[in-house]
């Protein structure tokens, strides 16, 4: 156990993949989800003095990065539903972040586009990231090495396409 910034850190020796049984680390993967995901639920305030989910900031930068995205395309490379995405789609649009245009050769299609002001609060929301993502990073990046932490991220990859590819298969 390793103390930094207040927090206390568990800096583990053993090799948890060849000591620990197979329901041990399925429960730390859940524990780690759920922290997270409660974490990410919290409305934040990412410097223009409102506040937004993690979630529909998230969707807000597919906006960003792939201008007249449709909310298909994003509820694919989320794995969440059609519903689930138009929800959050309607309150960015209420916001003003978004606008949204038909297609021009398909009607039925709408594609999503950033407003000035979604651009800068994505801006921000980058920002924000990279800031907090690197703090919370950091007293970890003491005890661990740029390879190990490297791995990680690489492993957290590859976890991701498995489990995209078994929500593709069922």
């Amino acid at each position: 156990i390793a103390g930094s910034g207040g927090a206390m850190l568990i800096i583990r020796k053993e090799n948890i993949w060849e000591t620990w049984p197979n329901y041990k680390k399925s429960s730390l993967i859940h524990d780690y989800v759920t922290l997270y995901v409660d974490r990410n639920a919290k409305l934040h305030d990412y410097g223009n003095g409102e506040y937004y989910s993690a979630t529909e900031m998230h969707i807000q930068e597919k906006i960003y990065f792939n201008p007249g995205i449709t909310v298909t395309e994003i509820a694919k490379m989320n794995n969440r539903t059609k519903s689930a995405v138009s929800q959050s789609v309607s309150k960015l649009e209420k916001k003003g972040l978004i606008t949204k245009t038909p297609q021009e050769y398909h009607g039925k299609r709408i594609s999503l586009w950033p407003t000035a002001k979604g651009k800068q609060l994505t801006k921000l929301h980058i920002k924000y990231d990279n800031d907090h993502t690197a703090e919370f990073f950091r007293p970890i990046s003491e005890h661990y090495t740029s390879e190990q932490l490297d791995a990680f991220f690489k492993i957290m990859e590859a976890c991701l396409c498995l489990l995209r590819s078994e929500n593709e298969t069922t």
